[in-house]
């Protein structure tokens, strides 16, 4: 996983990723989650549920995504492949992960995923230009 000697530690980032998006109030760590992503207007956050056009997406996470969620889990549930790229200005990252949701009326959903996630190294370390979480739904077919 070595991708060069400045590197963060890529299983502590994911893990402290993972932390911030997982909350007991009914909403992530917005301010925490602004730190790993890349304040672009061009960056596009994906959430398992439905894509959100560019940073402002926390926004409309707080108002469309998340009504009446209670709270949200995410573990890494494997390891971080990472590759450097272009001299590791570029890092891409991918893992398993867990997510759990529990909503106000009681329903509860858990999802096995994985995420890809592109690193760019800016000044203050490496922000996501771009993520892509590939989420298997468990659909009842009666």
């Amino acid at each position: 996983m070595s991708v060069s000697a400045t590197s963060p530690n890529w299983d502590r980032v994911a893990d402290e990723f993972c932390q911030a998006w997982s909350s007991d109030v009914g909403r992530p760590d917005y301010a925490r989650l602004a730190d790993f992503y890349a304040p672009d207007p061009d960056v596009v956050i994906y959430d398992s549920l439905a894509p959100l056009a560019g940073f402002r997406g926390f926004e409309q996470m707080r108002e469309a995504i998340y009504p009446g969620l209670a709270a949200i889990d995410v573990q890494r549930t494997g390891p971080v492949e990472a590759k450097g790229l272009a001299d590791s200005r570029v890092v891409v990252t991918s893992y398993p992960f867990r997510l759990a949701y529990g909503f106000a009326d009681g329903r509860r959903y858990e999802l096995e995923a994985r995420i890809s996630e592109v690193w760019e190294r800016r000044p203050g370390g490496y922000r996501i230009v771009h993520e892509h979480p590939s989420t298997v739904h468990d659909l009842d077919h009666s």
